[in-house]
């Protein structure tokens, strides 16, 4: 009788062990279920608020570049201008005709084409695939990346708001040509 006791004893550990695992791997489900809810709803958010900031500025540049086209009543000097294609009437506004217009360069109103083409509202899938997301990350890197394109072919700024945390570091951050690439030198102090 004082073994089965003695056992008994022994074998609370491992029985409380196993009751614990099961309690706490119901509750990390729900709880994991929950937190990864609430990062995808954050994370999606995120990256529809990028995308139309970028269809923004690409809305922006065409207006500027089709401003050309245009004179300030209104009527077209020739050709229709269009907003990603021909189906798209432009934006007529004072704001844009007071910007300076941008050269009719073609590589430039290319890119702002294709700019134009990856953030399209229309054409970006909002379904909660494997699929949907990843061509919605490789849209968005490569809006990014031919919206830097444009903004240094036109000479332009990234004027984005920047934290009070790194508005120290902006004049440093600024000093070469902006691009932090290992080829930027300019921002490097010359030790003697």
């Amino acid at each position: 009788m004082d073994s089965d006791l003695l056992e008994s004893v022994l074998g609370l550990e491992e029985k409380f062990y196993h009751e614990g695992y099961q309690v706490g791997l119901a509750d990390g489900a729900r709880a994991g279920y929950t937190e990864g809810s609430v990062f995808a709803v954050e994370k999606g958010f995120a990256q529809a608020l990028e995308v139309g900031k970028l269809y923004g500025k690409a809305l922006v540049w065409n207006q500027r570049f089709a401003s050309r086209t245009v004179d300030r009543s209104g009527s077209s000097s020739g050709t229709k201008p269009t907003l990603g294609g021909d189906d798209l009437p432009a934006i007529h506004t004072d704001l844009c005709y007071g910007m300076p217009e941008i050269r009719g360069e073609s590589r430039v109103a290319r890119n702002i084409q294709l700019l134009l083409g990856l953030v399209d509202p229309a054409t970006l899938s909002l379904e909660n695939t494997e699929d949907a997301v990843s061509d919605m990350e490789e849209r968005l890197k490569g809006a990014q990346l031919k919206t830097k394109l444009i903004q240094r072919s036109l000479g332009e700024s990234d004027d984005s708001p920047v934290s009070d945390a790194s508005s120290s570091n902006r004049e440093s951050r600024f000093q070469g040509d902006g691009s932090g690439s290992i080829e930027d030198i300019s921002s490097m102090r010359i030790r003697h």
